[in-house]
């Protein structure tokens, strides 16, 4: 079997249901916080926003590893839109057990910051329980853009 990658995964991502019926060979793996960014939204005029990370100093992006293997890449590349509306890049997270380098997807310059639809946030919301992550960055995230509560 081909040797697995670390993906760090702080939107839609992190519901493990979705990840699951998207990347069936991806697992779960531990939670991890990504400091010196913040979470946002971003689209394209006159669209919703979905999750994308912005340098921030002080800031920190809680999100999940997973392991994933070249089939759920291939389909991560496909669901983010690689490489038009994401790219690629490997970043340092923290975890209990240390530090790490991790991939993440990244929303490519262009787009101005946009609210998220309530069921896409929903989503993420699962995501945020099923990890057992604060939700008070992503609260923070939807308040900048004017989107709705989150609970």
């Amino acid at each position: 079997m081909p040797e697995a990658r670390l993906y760090f995964a702080y939107g839609s991502n992190l519901d493990r249901a979705q990840m699951v019926r998207r990347c069936p060979t991806a697992r779960p793996r531990e939670p991890a916080v990504l400091r010196d960014y913040r979470l946002t939204f971003r689209a394209r005029s006159g669209r919703h926003g979905v999750a994308d990370i912005e340098p921030w100093s002080g800031g920190a992006v809680p999100g999940g590893l997973w392991d994933v293997f070249p089939a759920d890449l291939k389909a991560l590349d496909i669901y983010e839109g690689v490489p038009y509306l994401y790219r690629r890049e490997t970043v340092t997270v923290e975890t209990a057990m240390g530090a790490t380098e991790a991939l993440v997807y990244v929303m490519q310059p262009g787009h101005g910051y946009a609210a998220p639809h309530p069921r896409y946030l929903e989503v993420i919301q699962r995501g945020y329980r099923d990890w057992g992550l604060d939700p008070t960055p992503l609260r923070e995230a939807v308040r900048r853009v004017g989107g709705p509560a989150v609970g």
